[in-house]
């Protein structure tokens, strides 16, 4: 995928605003994920998306490592919707990044994992041990209000929290 935020900036600058800690979040989007640039200079600050410019390559080649990060995490929190899905023949992500914040100050990333809408939940497939395919099984979809953030720090290390 090309990164390429001066194109971002002149056609897609989706929005500004400031938050009570005193940070101005311009919003952009890249393909299906919203990208938010915070920092605390002034409104759509252009110096702060352009130093964000050349971490937008290594920010994506992350995006596996985070969704596993929050997936790990998603398991401790709606076990039995993991216990279906693993006993499931269905295979990929259950999870994917939709939104990323990145905050220019510190160099800290926060993530936005939730139900990946490019997984199929809907149809029916069938369980791991039913060898003839005899029973179809309906794979629960993630809970509306399920979401996990997975923080990187300055050092790259990942943190996921609910």
């Amino acid at each position: 995928m090309l990164f390429n935020m001066e194109k971002l900036r002149l056609d897609g600058l989706l929005g500004t605003y400031s938050d009570k800690d005193g940070y101005f979040r311009s919003e952009y989007q890249i393909g299906q994920r919203l990208v938010w640039v915070q920092c605390k200079h002034r409104e759509a600050c252009k110096a702060c998306a352009n130093e964000v410019e050349p971490m937008l390559y290594n920010i994506w080649v992350t995006i596996p490592d985070v969704t596993a990060k929050a997936e790990e995490y998603s398991r401790m929190l709606i076990p039995e919707f993991w216990s279906i899905h693993d006993n499931s023949k269905r295979e990929g992500h259950r999870l994917d990044v939709w939104g990323i914040t990145i905050t220019t100050d510190d160099d800290t990333i926060l993530f936005y994992v939730s139900r990946n809408h490019g997984f199929d939940f809907s149809s029916p497939t069938f369980a791991k041990d039913d060898y003839w395919n005899d029973e179809p099984l309906h794979l629960p979809d993630v809970p509306d209000d399920h979401g996990v953030h997975v923080y990187r720090d300055g050092s790259g290390a990942l943190f996921a929290v609910e």
